[in-house]
């Protein structure tokens, strides 16, 4: 970019915002993917699919710098991503020709959302599928316009958009839009030739992942050695499928109506209220923003009508940075309407021009206290506790995504705890003990309880688990827990030869049992799920010792400090029911249950606890009517008996015959 006053305004936006991200920049590994990304930025290993091929280098070359931990330099690489994704926003803001006041508005209003800027604050990928989107819009709009437009500037449209798709996967329906915009102008079968291989040529970095497989790294999570593996691992074959559940109409409106209202607030009400006004702007802002908006909305249309996800608090916590693009988009329009204030009288326009700028800075404000993770260390500290209290030489199997992924940071980047035997269930870490590699997904379940069955009868060293797995524990396999983790035996003389059970103390290496809450300063609003998830497992884990030592009364604070900080979790909820009702408090019982129905409406175990409480209470009629819910929702015969059932004692014979003919 020529040194104008748009290429200096973009330095601006992008210095301003690499100075206030670095002031909310995590020190160390995150909780979700973040553990994962730094090891393979440490190892050049392939994290899961579609193996970000082109993040892995970036990050390995800024991990090779002399100064700070791993986790610290990678954090900064997405500070870093971010901060220019601020300054090309800029220019792009420049290019849909809005005036000054629009483009420092939009810039803050996007490079201030919560949903960037969580991206900038840890290791994640979303920072540079960031810088890939507006490359995209700002490609295309090059190659559209008459001045610019060319072989040249279709080039770099062309090859951008096939490396977006390394980036991340959902780019790929972005890139279809603007591609099909950029050659609607001139449309020809050469020129269609030339788009497919500058594609192609952009795309072809995804080499690298076999041959990089080859050479065996600490993490490989699909094996890509070949060619078909490669194939395999990019259509998620042995990642688990896209789909989430059927067609319903209902479900697409409450994904939509989801999707719109996290995109909103992480904008704020200022900016999303300005998006509104912004319809007004001039006619050629518009022009520039329609295919641009078109290109952003393929995103939520994909996940609603491709993936079909339950829009509750983990869901949304899971797409919410994939609607990114959404909340560009909608700044620009945001930034728009600073055209319309022209349309107001001359004695308004200042004023409110004033109260808008306000607006928007306080939402700033009100950002960064809730995206500072700045001396947050709670996923460090986790995965220490994980392994802290381990004997020497112990096997720990590990499988969630914190639990693997924070334990493979410490022990691989970190060189804690590395006396310990680190088996991972999934087989894609840490080797591969299971032999999963090559096998169908679907008998992945099989393989796995017999090697771990094996695993106890034959190791010579105690063996741990993050989590008991099911199968084990309905094979009768004893969990004790011992802070954590559970210790693993066979029950009677099979049972594991690594010695006897030691005490059932909590072995943390941080003093006295921490409340989830005090783990979260500044209250458990101002974080996101999946930090919460792994703050919850402290009094989650607490509560359930107590309670299978049938210490109910110690064990009901614990349930209701875990319900605290999981305020959006079914299942913290529904647990904080089970206690209340067994210490007869059955408002708070009704309540949580209701709370849950409220979190999670597909699923059909809050409807059936709240017609079992209805029916214990005698109120047939409620329960009748919770296990119809809970039918609808999954039908199975017990819910069909217990409504007809239901029903009955209701005195409702005709209805009940009806439910006694569907089981």
């Amino acid at each position: 970019m020529k040194w104008t006053r748009a290429g200096a305004g973009s330095l601006v936006a992008a210095a301003i915002a690499a100075f206030v991200y670095a002031l909310t920049l995590a020190p160390s590994v995150g909780a979700g993917d973040s553990g994962e990304l730094i090891l393979a930025a440490h190892s050049m290993g392939i994290p899961h699919p579609p193996g970000y091929p082109l993040w892995v280098l970036l990050a390995r070359c800024v991990d090779l710098l002399p100064w700070g931990t791993t986790a610290l330099r990678v954090n900064a690489l997405s500070a870093v991503l971010t901060a220019c994704a601020a300054g090309l926003f800029y220019a792009l803001a420049r290019r849909c020709g809005l005036d000054r006041l629009g483009r420092i508005a939009a810039t803050v209003t996007f490079a201030g959302s919560t949903l960037v800027w969580d991206a900038a604050v840890g290791t994640e990928v979303y920072a540079l599928a960031t810088v890939f989107v507006l490359l995209l819009a700002l490609t295309a709009l090059r190659a559209r316009s008459r001045r610019h437009g060319g072989a040249r500037a279709d080039a770099l449209f062309f090859f951008t958009a096939g490396l977006s798709l390394l980036a991340h996967q959902t780019l790929l329906f972005p890139a279809l839009v603007l591609g099909a915009w950029v050659l609607s102008r001139r449309f020809a079968p050469g020129r269609l030739a030339a788009a497919l291989a500058w594609s192609v040529a952009g795309f072809s970095v995804v080499f690298l992942l076999p041959l990089r497989s080859g050479a065996n790294p600490v993490l490989d999570w699909g094996h890509d050695q070949s060619l078909a593996a490669l194939w395999d691992n990019l259509l998620r074959r042995n990642y688990g499928g896209l789909r989430q559940n059927g067609y319903s109409l209902s479900l697409s409106i409450d994904e939509v109506v989801a999707m719109a209202g996290l995109a909103a607030t992480s904008l704020g009400g200022i900016g999303t209220a300005l998006a509104g006004v912004g319809a007004f702007a001039p006619r050629r802002a518009r022009a520039a923003l329609l295919p641009l908006t078109l290109a952003a909305l393929t995103i939520p249309a994909a996940l609603a009508g491709i993936v079909a996800f339950t829009p509750d608090a983990e869901h949304l916590a899971q797409i919410g940075p994939f609607l990114i693009p959404v909340t560009l988009v909608v700044a620009l329009w945001a930034g728009a309407a600073a055209r319309s204030l022209g349309l107001l009288p001359r004695l308004a326009r200042a004023p409110l021009a004033a109260v808008l700028c306000a607006g928007i800075v306080v939402t700033c404000f009100l950002h960064y206290r809730l995206c500072d993770r700045s001396g947050f260390r709670l996923p460090e500290r986790y995965g220490r506790d994980l392994m802290a209290g381990l004997p020497p030489g112990a096997t720990l199997i590990v499988d969630g995504d914190n639990e693997t992924f924070l334990t493979a940071y410490l022990t691989r980047v970190e060189g804690y705890r590395t006396d310990l035997h680190l088996v991972n269930r999934r087989g894609y870490v840490f080797g591969d003990p299971y032999g999963l590699r090559g096998i169908p997904r679907s008998k992945w379940g099989e393989i796995q309880h017999r090697v771990d069955m094996e695993r106890l009868r034959t190791s010579n060293a105690p063996v741990y688990y993050a989590t008991p797995p099911g199968d084990l524990v309905q094979a009768g396999v004893a969990f004790r827990n011992e802070g954590l983790v559970y210790h693993a035996t066979l029950p009677g003389p099979s049972r594991t030869r690594a010695g006897p059970d030691r005490g059932a103390s909590p072995l943390l290496s941080y003093g006295p049992w921490p409340r989830s809450t005090e783990l979260l300063p500044g209250g458990p609003e101002r974080y996101d799920y999946v930090t919460r998830k792994l703050a919850i497992t402290y009094s989650a884990t607490r509560a359930q010792l107590l309670w299978e030592l049938n210490r109910y009364q110690e064990a009901f604070p614990w349930f209701e400090d875990a319900a605290r900080v999981g305020f959006d979790f079914p299942g913290a909820r529904m647990n904080l029911a089970v206690a209340a009702a067994a210490l007869g408090k059955q408002d708070v019982t009704l309540g949580e249950l209701l709370a849950a129905l409220r979190l999670a409406p597909y699923d059909p175990e809050p409807s059936a606890r709240l017609a079992v409480l209805f029916a214990v209470a005698g109120r047939y009629r409620d329960a009748a009517f919770y296990f119809e819910r809970a039918y609808k929702i999954r039908p199975s015969v017990e819910l069909a008996t217990n409504a007809a059932r239901a029903w009955s004692l209701a005195g409702e014979r005709a209805r009940a015959q009806s439910w006694e003919g569907r089981r």
